[in-house]
């Protein structure tokens, strides 16, 4: 008799083991961008009215339609990563899924949305029939931390109205050339320490998924309002000389 426990700890770590084969790819394509010096303008991310530069969300569509999204790369996956040509990985922008605050229910817009067809199959054997994601926000990580955190804050506080991973992951674009991954991390763990409102099972250590790209980080929370536990992967991207003047 099929033990509704055990195959629930088994999903979970077939899901992990998803989840960590998309990062292991999202951390390929920024290597083959870093490889191929590719630069972005800085004017090309203004607003229409030349106010302010839309930097997150121009980086996170630059890094969809220029790397996470070609098909080449894509292949890569499948042969290399995943290694079944049968699994498909799709990659959108501001993408949309409600919560609920009050009573209310509202909308969250996902700076990068990942599916993956292993992920969706892992999920539909233990009943679930709803579309499942891997959800991505990404930070212009520039001066200081909190806006950084305030993601990992929604994160604990957003009851979402579909399923939502317990494992998500967020991006740091680095533009200040005084910053690397080691102080944005002892920042944003610095941050983390001081923050109430965030239950902290365990602040960012340090998980290597490829080779040669150590920027990358794991912590462990609390959703506020069912306690249940959830991880967070963090890659801290230097993009002090993607982003050009």
């Amino acid at each position: 008799m099929l033990n509704a426990s055990n195959f629930k700890s088994n999903s979970e770590q077939l899901t992990q083991k998803r989840v960590e084969m998309v990062i292991q790819y999202i951390v390929y394509c920024y290597q083959k961008m870093i490889n191929e010096a590719k630069t972005y303008r800085k004017d090309i991310f203004l607003n229409e009215n030349k106010t302010r530069y839309n930097l997150e969300e121009g980086l996170s569509e630059k890094f969809v339609d220029d790397y996470l999204g070609i098909l080449d790369n894509l292949n890569y996956y499948k042969r290399n990563i995943s290694k079944q040509p049968n699994i498909d990985l799709y990659f959108n922008n501001e993408a949309k899924q409600s919560y609920t605050e009050n009573g209310v229910i509202k909308d969250d817009f996902i700076d990068i949305k990942v599916q993956e067809t292993g992920l969706s199959d892992i999920w539909s054997k233990s009943g679930n029939q709803q579309q499942i994601h891997l959800a991505i926000e990404c930070k212009i990580v520039e001066n200081g931390y909190s806006e950084y955190v305030s993601d990992i804050k929604k994160m604990c506080n957003r009851s979402f109205n579909t399923p939502r991973l317990n494992f998500e992951g967020q991006i740091a674009y680095i533009i200040n050339p005084s910053y690397t991954h080691l102080s944005v991390k002892s920042g944003i763990n610095t941050n983390l320490s001081s923050n109430s409102e965030i239950i902290t099972i365990q602040d960012l250590k340090p998980k290597v998924f490829k080779e040669g790209f150590d920027a990358s980080y794991l912590s462990v929370h609390n959703r506020n309002y069912n306690r249940q536990q959830f991880s967070i992967y963090h890659l801290m991207f230097d993009y002090t000389k993607v982003v050009v003047n």
